[in-house]
Parts: structure tokens; C-alpha cells; sequence
């Protein structure tokens, strides 16, 4: 199915439709395909390209929708279901290959903040599975943070990933034994930070890392403008006496840091864990894999796209606009722009072209 199938199996919010469902949510990827990051530059886009689109998309209208409408939809659209239509889409656009790194992590939206001075925050999150060989999200849960917390959003979503095979990697605060559990149940691998959130385990870990013999190194050196780094990664065996319901634990391995920043020394030690038998080599690729997803999806999001400063707070809103502008990533990406700031530029009310994206 096309993504334009996908869009229109969502139930459509309205009683009486001026213009079908999809064909708005159709016109705001596109708009932000073309870099518009408002209701008024969407509504400049739509009129600017009113003739063609409508020849597109063989539409009996005179007009397509402006400000109005297109603040309303996206203010009052359940966004479970966007995401749900996203989900199918992806995981049937871009299937998985075996072997895969997927890290999987969540980013609040700041914009979504009402209150600084309250030390709990409802904001909206969006947890987001990231292929890094395609460059692309295939899968994503929206969550507000004063319903549910990010670990049973991102449990949530590893339920739903038809996938086997694939690597996911996370930070410490998903070090949970329900975690790791569901995904050796569906014969995938982990390889995830442990800190003291974990106590036991971590006491355990460090221990072991200081008195074990280790099965590899690894030692990269790294010097860039203002940052000289040594990476030591060490493998070790799992050390005797973890408990049980730590399933599928294989390898531990240590990461220590050093060097200078700003021309100024730091030193640090990571311990991670991992269901696969790789060597220090292979780890300490995968660990700067999982960078990824900060780099090529949160820092797009935040930068190119502007998600954080986003003035577009009410109703479902946010979380509508952060689903549809990984849709508009996924596009990009799938349409061999591994740059996004460059498919803005090369692409930008290109219509013909933006709507080849969904056909």
C-alpha cells in the first residue's frame, strides 16, 4: 500500500468533511517537504500550488482547504491513529534486514513544557525505532509523560515491531528485565547501558570489569577541532551470580574515555550489556551506532525542522506535527537524500516531484 492508502484508513474526526481526511494530511507533509513550519506558511503553500495540486490529486474542488482548516484537523486528530497508520506504512515501505542496528529512544518535545517551575512536566514524547542501514524510522509511539512512562512506551512499541534478527540498542534507562526479555522472546538481540539506576547490576558489573580477564580490546583514537579522545573497549564473559531474569546476556563490555575537551581533561567509563558474542571491534562500532538516531533523526527534527520552538501547542497538535514530520524524513531519506537540509533545498515546491514521494 502507498503511504496515501495508509493515510486513509485513518478515521477522520469531523461529521460533515468539506475535503477528505487524507487529502489535508497530504498537503501538510507536502508543505513541510517544502519547509513551511506553521498553519500560515502551510496555507501559503496550498495557495501558491492550488491549480497543480488539484489537478494531482483529480480533486472536483475550486479551492483546497486554507488556515482554518488546517488548524482544526491538526489540533483535533487523535494522533493514536496517525501513528498507527505510520507504523503500518513504514514497516511495510521499509523492512528490516537481518543483522540491522536499530536503536530505539524517546525525545520530549519542548514546546510542550507549560510550566517551568514544576519539577514534573506532562510533556509529549515521541519514542521512535531508527534503522540505522536505511536511515529511516519504522516505527514510533507518542506518549504524554504524566500518562505513562518512556519504558512501557518503548516496551509498547518493541511488541509491535513484526521483526527478528535485528540488533536494538538503548540507553540505561531501559536496563529492564521486562525489556530485554520481550526482545530475546522475539528472537532479536540488545545491547544496552547499564548505570545505577540498576544497582545490583552495575555493583556486579564494575566489579567483574576491574578484576576479569577480557576476551578483546579495542583502542581508537580520535582527535577532531577542540576534542583528543582515547576509546578503550574491553569484552568480557558475563561474571557468575547475575540473576536469572536477566535473560540472554552474553557479553559485558567496558568503554572508558579520555582525553580533553575545550582543551580541558575528562575521563569516563560506560558498561554495557549484550545478547551477542561480538568482539571489542564490532561493539565499539555498534556504540557509536546508536548515536544515530540523536544525530540523523532528534537533531534533524530539532534544527531543520524546528520541532522544539514549534508554536503549535494546542490539542493534538504537537504530537500530529512530530508524527508528519518523520513522515517527511522518512521521504527524504527513502528518496536518496541523506541530507534533509538539502531535499528542503533541492526540492521545495517542486510539486510533481514532492507528490512522486507518494505514489
Amino acid at each position: 500500500m502507498s503511504l496515501i492508502a495508509h493515510l486513509k484508513t485513518i478515521p477522520d474526526c469531523r461529521t460533515q468533511p468539506p475535503y477528505p481526511l487524507w487529502v489535508v494530511l497530504l498537503l501538510v507533509i507536502m508543505g513541510i517537504l517544502s519547509g513551511a513550519q506553521g498553519y500560515r506558511a502551510l496555507e501559503d503553500f496550498v495557495a501558491r500550488h492550488q491549480v497543480t495540486l488539484l489537478q494531482l490529486l483529480d480533486l472536483p474542488y475550486k479551492r483546497l482547504p486554507g488556515f482554518s482548516t488546517l488548524r482544526r484537523i491538526m489540533v483535533r486528530l487523535n494522533y493514536v491513529p496517525l501513528g498507527e497508520a505510520f507504523n503500518g506504512w513504514a514497516q511495510e515501505a521499509f523492512p528490516m534486514l537481518p543483522a540491522d542496528a536499530v536503536p530505539v529512544d524517546g525525545k520530549g518535545i519542548k514546546a510542550s513544557v507549560r510550566d517551568y517551575d514544576q519539577e514534573y512536566q506532562d510533556f509529549v514524547s515521541v519514542v521512535s525505532a531508527f534503522s540505522v542501514h536505511q536511515g529511516i524510522v519504522v516505527g514510533l509511539e507518542v506518549m504524554h509523560n504524566g500518562e505513562t512512562s518512556e519504558i512501557a512506551t518503548l516496551q509498547h512499541l518493541l511488541a509491535k515491531l513484526q521483526v527478528t534478527g535485528v540488533c536494538f540498542s538503548m540507553d540505561a534507562l531501559h536496563t529492564q528485565k521486562k525489556t530485554i526479555a520481550s526482545i530475546i522472546d522475539s528472537h532479536n538481540d540488545y545491547l544496552i547501558a547499564v548505570k545505577a539506576n540498576q544497582g545490583n547490576l552495575f555493583k556486579l558489573l564494575q566489579a567483574h570489569a576491574a578484576a576479569a580477564a577480557p576476551l578483546s580490546v579495542d583502542t581508537q583514537m580520535e582527535q577532531t577541532r577542540d576534542r583528543q579522545t582515547q576509546r578503550i573497549v574491553t569484552v568480557l564473559e558475563p561474571p557468575l551470580g547475575i540473576a536469572a531474569d536477566w535473560v540472554g546476556i552474553r557479553r559485558v563490555i567496558q568503554v572508558e574515555r579520555q582525553g580533553t575537551r575545550a582543551h580541558k581533561p575528562y575521563q569516563q567509563t560506560m558498561l554495557y550489556i549484550s545478547s551477542l558474542s561480538s568482539d571489542a571491534a564490532t561493539f565499539a562500532e555498534r556504540i557509536r551506532t546508536h548515536w544515530q538516531i540523536e544525530n540523523r533523526l532528534h537533531w534533524v527534527k530539532d534544527v531543520v525542522l524546528r520541532e522544539d520552538q514549534a508554536p503549535l501547542c494546542d490539542g493534538h497538535a504537537l504530537a500530529n506535527f512530530a508524527i508528519l514530520r518523520t513522515v517527511a524524513c522518512n521521504l527524504f531519506r527513502a528518496n536518496g537524500f541523506a541530507s534533509v537540509t538539502k531535499g528542503i533545498r533541492y526540492l521545495a515546491h517542486d510539486v510533481h516531484r514532492l507528490f512522486s514521494f507518494f505514489q
